[in-house]
């Protein structure tokens, strides 16, 4: 968001009369977030979204009143699970010397969390974690829709993970429903009429398809662009399942992005009642065979950013692999044989020691 936005963010502060900026926690295309704290040492966090009429078009009070809208209509999901929160906001115009504000700040109060691509420029994401990705998103999806709030923005860009590096789903308030961002809609939000938990489900699995599909969309071959395979898709030209994902979940990921709405999934509901059945019993070769680029970055300065010190979540064991996160593993035969082994080892040491203490230490 460069050097321009800190310095406004510098002369708004104190925000809502207690948090100062402490340290820029990370970016997307659509926001900046930044860690707050106050004179008691309490932490919070702001995340920045700018409208800028020069660049949009249209009128700033309509632009921001339609923003005030989505925010206050996500504002009792604060706190849920899974979803980007928004516990307050303020709105501050830039100066405009001479002339009304073109441009304005929405500063939506929020908790901490990093954007996906964090995780993601260092490679793709173990096979776990991806299936983590899934059930975390289908979980924050269904909350909102069963609260009566809709996204029509699911895309990788809009995924952060919060400090217990769970995935939460963010909607951020300058999106426009008569503009949506092509790349993960649905085919029939081109039309005046639609059902947006329908064409939330769809978004949710093209998300899921790039993901497991080696970070390309559905028609898109490497080094092509997203507007290529954006455009074929949505012209209604057919393509195959996810060359990452075992066949079960290949079905599951398809079913959502069927291109009728009436031939998906009727809900969020049955959406995680189908995804939670799909165990995960191996680590499939083809979800890393497919491997071709950095999947869900959607921009490049992320990639240009100086790279954190590797740690033990983010640090690559092998090439394009991360370690497991805490408490997750990776179900395979040969880790199952070293434990058994393991324990037998520690059997007989133990029965040795015993009977060397009944005959020997007497």
């Amino acid at each position: 968001m460069g050097a321009e936005l800190e310095r406004r963010l510098s002369n708004y502060q104190p925000l809502w009369n207690e948090w100062y900026i402490d340290s820029f926690l990370g970016e997307s295309s659509s926001a900046a977030v930044y860690r707050l704290k106050d004179k008691n040492g309490r932490k919070s966090a702001v995340r920045v979204l700018t409208i800028d009429t020069r660049r949009q078009g249209g009128h700033l009070a309509e632009l921001t009143a339609a923003a005030v809208k989505r925010i206050n209509d996500k504002l009792p999901l604060a706190g849920e699970s899974f979803i980007v929160s928004a516990r307050n906001y303020i709105i501050k115009n830039h100066e405009n010397i001479g002339g009304a504000p073109v441009a304005a700040d929405i500063l939506v109060q929020t908790d901490e969390y990093e954007p996906l691509s964090k995780l993601t420029a260092q490679g793709q994401l173990p096979y776990v974690t991806a299936r983590k990705l899934a059930d975390n998103l289908c979980r924050g999806i269904r909350t909102a829709h069963k609260a009566g709030f809709t996204f029509g923005d699911i895309s990788t860009d809009n995924i952060w993970t919060d400090s217990e590096r769970h995935f939460c789903i963010d909607a951020p308030c300058t999106f426009d429903p008569a503009h949506p961002d092509l790349t993960y809609a649905a085919p029939e939000t081109q039309n005046d009429s639609y059902d947006p938990r329908k064409a939330d489900i769809y978004s949710y699995g093209l998300v899921l398809y790039r993901i497991f599909n080696g970070g390309l969309l559905p028609l898109q071959h490497e080094g092509e662009s997203d507007e290529q395979a954006t455009k074929a898709r949505l012209s209604g030209e057919a393509f195959d399942p996810p060359r990452g994902a075992p066949p079960e979940l290949a079905r599951f990921i398809m079913q959502c992005c069927m291109a009728h709405p009436e031939t998906r999934y009727e809900s969020m509901d049955e959406v995680y009642r189908v995804l939670s059945q799909l165990t995960i019993d191996r680590v499939p070769t083809e979800y890393e065979a497919c491997y071709v680029c950095d999947p869900c970055s959607s921009h490049k300065k992320a990639e240009e950013q100086e790279l954190p010190a590797p740690t033990e979540e983010t640090a690559p064991a092998a090439v394009h692999r991360q370690p497991p996160e805490e408490g997750e593993f990776r179900e395979s035969k040969g880790m199952r044989l070293y434990v058994m082994v393991l324990l037998y080892m520690l059997l007989v040491a133990g029965t040795g020691f015993l009977f060397y203490s009944i005959f020997f230490m007497k």
